[in-house]
């Protein structure tokens, strides 16, 4: 029995992937992305907004031809999956309507950046992980709307709130010492964030 090459083991990889993958999300084209999901999941633009609240605060460099052919040669099994999903995702488009998302998206980008707005002060920022900058948070976003706390919050912060949330089944979780007068959820986002900036322990 013949052995399988290279480009056989990958074509049956990325068949395996269609299968089990309805529909796969490409970063690069978010919105569109957000907006087709919509669309299949029957969700509402409010379902799916989220937040520039991070940008990385390092140039943009420049790759030159050389370099990505070297990485195309090296990460061929990548390169092959991300060019099959990106010829899926037009097939995805071609089905919600190409008129219809772009439409849709441009309504998304205008209800983000009025809630961004809304939720930061753009024009102050602060310094984030990892060499980045975010925007201050807003009076509004602090104590009116918990929303923009939520979504400006860093993913590993998130994740953990989820996490308590699920365990507990309940909207207020009781922090160790204070079980007599529950914490809300926005409470948690603020002890897990002053635990995550003074490198506790957050498993």
């Amino acid at each position: 029995m013949m052995e399988s090459t290279l480009q056989e083991k990958i074509n049956a990889f990325i068949e395996h992937l269609d299968q089990e993958m309805d529909f796969v999300m490409i970063t690069d084209r978010m919105d569109e992305s957000l907006i087709i999901l919509k669309e299949y999941l029957g969700w509402n633009m409010t379902d799916i907004v989220y937040l520039n609240r991070m940008v990385s605060s390092k140039p943009k460099v420049t790759m030159s031809e050389e370099t990505k052919a070297r990485i195309l040669k090296y990460q061929v099994i990548d390169a092959q999956i991300f060019d099959h999903f990106n010829k899926t995702f037009e097939l995805h488009l071609d089905r919600v309507g190409r008129e219809k998302v772009a439409s849709q998206v441009k309504e998304f980008e205008e209800m983000r950046e009025s809630f961004e707005n809304k939720c930061f002060n753009k024009d102050n920022t602060i310094n984030g992980p990892y060499k980045s900058i975010s925007w201050e948070i807003s009076e509004y976003g602090r104590n009116t709307n918990v929303a923009c706390t939520f979504l400006q919050t860093r993913d590993v912060i998130l994740t953990n709130v989820i996490t308590q949330l699920q365990l507990s089944q309940d909207y207020t979780i009781p922090i160790k010492g204070q079980e007599t007068e529950p914490f809300l959820m926005r409470d948690i986002v603020s002890k897990i964030q002053r635990d995550y900036d003074n490198n506790e322990d957050l498993v």
